[in-house]
């Protein structure tokens, strides 16, 4: 199931909007979809339907209340605590009987308290734009903005930009940032992956993982370097037949195929897992990790880097490998 808002802003999407090419920006995502989910409703609540067997995709929709509470807020607004200002001396009372018997008259009584000082958000009726990328019978690509331009510059930033992630997430299940200047075609070029194979054959495994180190650009004293020759090394390890190395906008992935339709990824910048993809793995390594996570999870293992993942890695490569080695 999908992750319904976020708390924070998450560390990729802070990465990704200091090196977007502009100061302003918009949340969004690329996503594809079955048709047949798109049948089932799937997205029906964005006003995205299929009729004669073909997507209709809105250029806009309001996401209604019902999806979660930036949804319900982006509607009607909110009161918010501010807790970080000082508080302030608010006063009520009530009429109370002079001794206790309204017969002999009544006065009024006041309390005074220091309590904190409330906001008033109102409602912003921040539309999600939609927009058909690609669609065949089986498949149709959407790319979803959050019609709302942000500038990373700007006072509130961090404020907007939350709100934002957390009305797209709430509502598409995944979220991303595209800038301004950048078209919906040049967004989905920019978004493909083309991969690169490098065959092992009997090269030395250290010259291997110098080389792809050296493609994913990590430089001697890159903290993230350790780490990343460590699971290169855990990869080599199963003897892949050949190793792939890609990009996908600012993110750099490398691979190990192990058979035709079983090839192991690794994101050696944002990555916290190792995906092992065994059923059409050309396209499911198109998506997103969050477009992978809000899917129905066919096709791929998810495996943490927690402690054992090593075996269970060894585990899922030569069970579906079925060479026993």
């Amino acid at each position: 199931m999908a992750q319904k808002s976020f708390r924070k802003i998450p560390d990729s999407v802070r990465s990704k909007v200091a090196n977007l090419p502009s100061d302003e920006y918009q949340v969004g995502v690329l996503r594809s979809y079955r048709v047949s989910d798109l049948e089932s409703d799937l997205l029906a609540h964005l006003g995205v339907s299929v009729q004669a067997g073909s997507p209709v995709v809105p250029p806009t929709s309001l996401p209604p209340a019902a999806r979660g509470r930036f949804s319900r807020w982006n509607l009607a607004g909110r009161i918010v605590r501010r807790t970080d200002l000082p508080k302030v001396s608010r006063s009520w009372g009530f009429e109370t009987p002079n001794f206790g018997d309204w017969s002999k008259g009544s006065h009024p009584i006041t309390f005074t308290r220091q309590v904190y000082q409330v906001e008033h958000l109102y409602g912003q009726q921040i539309v999600i734009a939609m927009e058909e990328v690609s669609s065949n019978d089986d498949q149709v690509t959407i790319a979803f903005r959050v019609d709302r331009v942000l500038d990373r510059t700007a006072a509130g930033h961090d404020a907007d930009l939350l709100f934002a992630l957390c009305l797209l997430q709430e509502n598409v299940g995944a979220v991303d940032v595209v800038a301004c200047t950048t078209s919906t075609d040049e967004w989905a070029r920019a978004m493909a992956l083309d991969w690169e194979f490098l065959p092992v054959g009997t090269r030395e495994t250290d010259a291997v993982i110098s080389e792809l180190t050296r493609r994913l650009r990590l430089s001697r004293d890159d903290p993230r370097r350790e780490g990343v020759e460590a699971r290169l090394e855990a990869l080599l390890a199963l003897r892949p037949e050949r190793m792939l190395y890609g990009t996908s906008g600012f993110q750099r992935y490398v691979g190990a195929q192990f058979a035709p339709d079983l090839v192991v990824f690794e994101n050696a910048r944002y990555g916290n897992a190792i995906y092992v993809m065994f059923e059409d793995w050309e396209e499911l390594s198109k998506r997103s990790r969050v477009d992978l996570l809000a899917g129905s999870g066919r096709g791929f293992e998810r495996i943490t880097h927690r402690r054992g993942w090593e075996s269970q890695l060894r585990h899922a490569v030569r069970t579906r490998r079925n060479d026993g080695t």
